[in-house]
C-alpha cells in the first residue's frame, strides 16, 4: 500500500447511505476526513465552499450521473483527482468517463474493493501533490489504460488496422503482446478478427467515419491460443497524419454477456418448443377471456387457424352447458391461485371432447390479475391414462427446473439432472436421502404443512420458498412447487416438485421495489415514455396532476397531455439531446391538459432513458406544475410597470414642490407636496391589494349578501348616504374578497359617481349594484376596469381593477351600465 499522505480530505458522493456510510468508515480507519454527500448539486457546492485533495463518486444511471459531474469537476479544478467507484459500471460508461477525465476507474467490490480504494485515494493523492498539472495528466493517462478492463489502441485506418500503440491489456483479451501487433508481425484484420466478421466491422467504421460519428461494434476474434471471444469497441478518427487517417479506440471482451444472451434467446425458443411439443393443449387467458398465447396442439384439436383464434374468446371454445362451470373455476383459480375442472371442447367441426382443464392464476407483483395459464388434457380414455395424467401434474410444471419424486417416508426417491446440478452432489448421493441434508432453516416444516394442505384440501399443487445448500456451502433461496401423488384409491403414494432457483429474481424485486418507492416520494410528477411516446410508468403525483388513472395513462401516447405545438417542442428537444453526446437531459415549458380540460403551464424536465446498444430507448421526465410562478412573474412586471409609470408623476410633484420650498423659503408649495404623497400612499395602498391578492380565493362557502354588504357599508365614511340591500340571495363565495369587492364599488359610486343611494339586487343569475349617481358614459364602459383608469385626480384607478380581480377568481363575470335613476349598474354573473 502507498505510505499514507497526512491531511487528506475526499468527498464522497453516492446515492446509498450504506455506502457513503461503509467508505466514510473505511477511510477514517486510515486518517482520511471524508464529506459524503448524495447528489452532484451538492458536490458541487462543496468543492466550491472548502479544499478538498480528491473527489471519489459511485454512479447510478437514474440519479447520480457522475459523467456529468466529472465534466463539471474538470471545467472548475482541471487536476483534482477524480476516482469513479461504483459497482454498476459498463464499457459504455468506463468509456465516457475516460473521454471526460478520470483519474482512476475502479470497481466496487466488498472488502477487497474498499482497501483498493483507500490505497488508490493515498498514491493519487500523493502524486497529485507531488507532480506538475502536465504530469499529472500524463500519470492518470497511465494508470487509466493500465487499470481499464479491456485494450486501448491507436492504429491507422487501413487494410489490416495497423497498430501504433495497443495497452499491455491486449495479453489478456488476445494473447499476443503488445509488439506484436505495434511491429505488424500480427495483422489485426486477418489475424484476430474473425473471418465471418471482418466485411461487417470495416463497413460499420468506415460509414461511422464518414458521416463523422464515433464508431461502435461487436465481433468476433480468435485468441493466440485458438479461444473465440466476443469484443464490444468504440472508437473515433483522431486526425489526419500526412493524409493517413489516424483512429483511437477502446474494446473490451463481453463474451460472457454475449453467451448468456444467446442462452437466453435457445432457452426461449426451447421453451417454445416444448409447449409445441406437448399432446396437451397448453393456453394463456386475459382477464377478458381472449387468448394470449397457446401451442399447436390448440390449433390441431379445435381445427381453427392461428389467425381465427387471435380474434376469439376462451369460451367460444368450450361447450354453451359447461360455460358456468369455466366461469366458476377460473374465480375459483383468482381466489386460491389455481384450479381443476372439465369441460367440453367443441371444435370447428361441430365434434365435442372432454377435456380436464388445469389453470393458474397470474398476477403482476402488486397483486393485480393478469390472467390465466393452463393446460388442457383429453380425457377421453380417462382411466388408461389416469398413470400418465399424474406425471403429467407432478413432472411438467418446468421440466428445465429441478425436480424430485418423494417416498411417502420422506426419502427422496427419484431426481432430475437439474437438481443434481443445483445441489452439486452426485444423483447417488441424494437418492434414497433425506431432504434435511440439503434444505437450510424451517424449509423441511415448510414442506410438510403444505402437504397436510393438498391432503386436507381439493388443491393439487402449492408453493412455498424455502433456501437450499450445496456441496461447496453456498446456499440459493428457492421458489418449489409441490404436489401429492395418490393411487387409484386416494392413498397417499408420496410427493413430487419443482425447484426453481429465485435468488436473483428476489433482489431484483427488492430493488424494483426500492425504486418503486423512490419513485412515489419524489413528490413531483414522473413518467417515462417508450420510443415511439408512449407512457410505461407514471406515479402517483402524475395522476394526481392530469387527473387520469395510472391504468388509463399507461399505453396512451403523450399527446393525451399535450398539444400537438408542445410535442414538437419535445421531440426537437429530444433531437437536440441525441445529436448532443455529451447532453442526456434538458428542460422545456409546456402546457399539461388535464382530464377535466384545464390547461396546466408546467415545466417538463426530460432526459433520455440509457441504451447499451446506442439506440433510443425513449425518456424519462419529472414534470412541475409553475402556474403560480408564471403568475406571480406576470404580476411582477405589472407592479413593475405601475411602480415606474403611475408613482413617477406624484413622486415628481413632491421633489418638485421640496426643492422649491427649499430654494425660495415659501412653504404654501408644500400643501402641493403633500397632496401628492396623499396620492402615493393610496396608489400603494391598491397596490398591496392586488399584490397579496391576486388571483386567488380562499375557501368558498355559502354567504348571505346583505350581510357581506353591510359589512362593507360600515367601514365607509357615509353617514349621509344611503345603503339598501333588497336581497335575501346566498352565494358561494370567499367572505371577504366579497366584501372589499362591495366596499370598491360602494366607493366608486359615492366618492367619484356622487351616489345619495346605493342598492344592492337579486338579478336571474347573480346581483346588481346600483346607485344614483352621475354614471359612467358607454364610451368609458369597456375600459373602466383596467389598472390606472380612472376619471378623478384624486382617484388611483385601481378600485374597479380589483373588483373585476376579485370577480374572475371567483369565476365569474361583472358589466357595467345604466341604473334606472340614471347612475351606474355594475351586474355580476355568479
Amino acid at each position: 500500500m502507498t505510505q499514507p499522505v497526512d491531511g487528506i480530505r475526499v468527498l464522497h458522493v453516492d446515492r446509498d447511505p450504506q455506502v457513503r456510510h461503509a467508505v466514510a468508515a473505511r477511510l477514517a480507519d486510515d486518517d482520511i476526513v471524508v464529506e459524503s454527500v448524495s447528489t452532484s448539486e451538492a458536490a458541487v457546492e462543496e468543492l466550491a465552499d472548502g479544499r478538498f485533495d480528491c473527489v471519489v463518486s459511485g454512479h447510478d444511471e437514474s440519479a447520480l450521473d457522475s459523467v456529468a459531474l466529472l465534466e463539471t469537476v474538470r471545467s472548475e479544478y482541471p487536476d483534482l483527482p477524480f476516482l469513479l467507484c461504483t459497482d454498476a459500471g459498463s464499457e459504455a460508461l468506463a468509456s465516457e468517463a475516460v473521454a471526460a477525465g478520470v483519474t482512476e476507474y475502479l470497481p466496487r467490490d466488498g472488502d477487497d474493493g474498499y482497501r483498493a480504494l483507500v490505497d488508490r485515494v493515498e498514491r493519487t493523492v500523493s502524486e497529485y501533490r507531488a507532480t506538475t498539472p502536465i504530469e499529472r495528466q500524463e500519470q492518470r493517462l497511465s494508470t487509466l489504460v493500465s487499470n481499464l478492463p479491456g485494450m486501448v489502441y491507436r492504429c491507422r485506418n487501413e487494410p489490416g488496422w495497423p497498430m501504433q500503440f495497443v495497452s499491455a491489456g491486449v495479453r489478456e483479451l488476445t494473447g499476443y503482446e503488445p509488439d506484436a501487433l505495434e511491429s505488424g508481425r500480427v495483422d489485426w484484420e486477418t489475424d484476430v478478427v474473425h473471418p465471418e466478421d471482418r466485411d461487417d466491422v470495416r463497413e460499420a467504421v468506415q460509414s461511422a467515419l464518414d458521416s463523422g460519428e464515433p464508431f461502435e461494434v461487436t465481433y468476433r476474434i480468435e485468441t493466440d491460443d485458438g479461444q473465440r471471444r466476443w469484443l464490444w469497441e468504440r472508437g473515433q478518427l483522431l486526425t489526419r497524419d500526412d493524409e493517413t487517417e489516424i483512429l483511437e479506440g477502446f474494446m473490451t471482451d463481453i463474451t460472457a454477456r454475449t453467451e448468456h444472451r444467446r442462452a437466453l434467446e435457445e432457452q426461449r425458443a426451447y421453451v417454445e418448443d416444448v409447449l409445441n411439443s406437448l399432446e396437451d393443449l397448453f393456453y394463456v387467458v386475459t382477464p377478458d377471456w381472449s387468448l394470449r398465447q397457446w401451442n399447436e396442439q390448440v390449433v390441431d384439436v379445435t381445427g381453427y387457424s392461428d389467425e381465427e383464434i387471435a380474434e376469439m374468446t376462451a369460451l367460444e371454445f368450450i361447450a354453451p352447458e359447461d360455460v358456468p362451470t369455466v366461469e366458476a373455476a377460473i374465480e375459483r383459480a383468482i381466489e386460491s391461485g389455481s384450479s381443476r375442472y372439465e369441460a367440453t371442447v367443441q371444435t370447428k367441426s361441430g365434434e365435442t371432447i372432454p377435456y380436464e382443464f388445469h389453470g393458474t392464476a397470474l398476477s403482476d407483483t402488486t397483486g393485480e390479475f393478469l390472467g390465466i395459464a393452463g393446460v388442457g388434457r383429453d380425457v377421453s380414455e380417462r382411466k388408461e391414462r389416469e398413470q400418465t395424467l399424474r406425471q403429467y401434474e407432478t413432472l411438467a410444471e418446468s421440466v428445465a427446473d429441478p425436480m424430485y419424486v418423494m417416498a411417502p417416508d420422506g426419502t427422496i426417491e427419484m431426481i432430475n439432472d437439474a437438481l443434481a446440478d443445483h445441489i452439486g452432489y452426485e444423483r447417488s448421493e441424494i437418492v434414497g436421502a433425506s431432504p434435511e441434508e440439503f434444505v437450510v432453516g424451517d424449509g423441511v416444516e415448510r414442506a410438510e404443512e403444505r402437504i397436510r394442505e393438498l391432503l386436507t384440501t381439493d388443491r393439487d399443487v402449492a408453493t412455498f420458498e424455502m433456501w437450499t445448500v450445496d456441496d461447496d456451502g453456498e446456499e440459493t433461496y428457492n421458489e418449489t412447487k409441490i404436489a401429492v401423488m395418490t393411487d387409484e384409491d386416494g392413498e397417499f403414494e408420496g410427493t413430487a416438485g419443482v425447484i426453481r432457483d429465485i435468488t436473483e429474481r428476489t433482489e431484483r424485486q427488492r430493488e424494483l421495489e426500492r425504486y418503486e418507492t423512490i419513485l412515489q416520494a419524489v413528490g413531483d410528477p414522473v413518467y417515462t415514455l417508450d420510443a415511439e411516446g408512449q407512457f410505461t410508468v407514471v406515479n402517483d403525483a402524475m395522476e394526481a396532476l392530469s387527473g387520469y388513472d395510472r391504468d388509463r395513462l399507461i399505453g396512451e401516447h403523450i399527446s393525451k397531455l399535450m398539444t400537438p405545438e408542445d410535442v414538437a417542442a419535445g421531440e426537437d428537444l429530444i433531437a437536440e439531446l441525441l445529436a448532443d453526446p455529451d447532453r442526456t437531459n434538458g428542460t422545456f415549458e409546456m402546457g399539461l391538459q388535464t382530464a377535466d380540460g384545464t390547461r396546466i403551464t408546467c415545466e417538463n424536465h426530460v432526459a433520455l432513458l440509457p441504451a447499451d446498444d446506442g439506440r433510443f430507448r425513449g425518456t424519462a421526465g419529472v414534470i412541475r406544475d409553475i402556474s403560480e410562478r408564471k403568475q406571480r412573474e406576470r404580476q411582477l412586471e405589472q407592479f413593475a410597470s405601475v411602480v415606474s409609470h403611475d408613482l413617477r408623476s406624484p413622486l415628481n410633484v413632491v421633489q418638485g414642490r421640496v426643492n422649491h420650498a427649499i430654494a425660495t423659503g415659501e412653504l404654501e408649495h408644500l400643501d402641493d407636496a403633500a397632496d401628492a404623497a396623499h396620492r402615493m400612499e393610496a396608489l400603494i395602498g391598491d397596490l398591496l391589494t392586488l399584490a397579496r391578492q391576486g388571483r386567488r380565493v380562499g375557501d368558498l362557502e355559502p354567504v348571505a349578501l346583505d350581510v357581506v354588504a353591510q359589512a362593507a357599508w360600515s367601514q365607509l365614511d357615509a353617514d349621509e348616504k344611503d345603503l339598501v340591500a333588497e336581497t335575501d340571495s346566498r352565494v358561494e363565495a370567499d367572505f371577504d374578497r366579497l366584501q372589499e369587492l362591495f366596499d370598491n364599488l360602494f366607493c366608486n359610486a359615492i366618492t367619484h359617481g356622487g351616489a345619495e343611494t346605493v342598492r344592492v339586487v337579486d338579478t336571474d343569475d347573480g346581483f346588481a349594484v346600483v346607485d344614483d349617481g352621475d354614471g359612467i358614459p358607454p364610451s368609458q364602459r369597456e375600459t373602466i376596469f383596467e389598472r390606472g383608469f380612472t376619471t378623478s385626480e384624486e382617484g388611483t384607478g385601481f378600485g374597479l381593477a380589483i373588483v373585476d380581480t376579485i370577480v374572475r377568481a371567483h369565476d365569474w363575470s361583472i358589466t357595467v351600465g345604466r341604473s334606472d335613476a340614471g347612475g351606474a349598474r355594475f351586474e355580476v354573473t355568479t
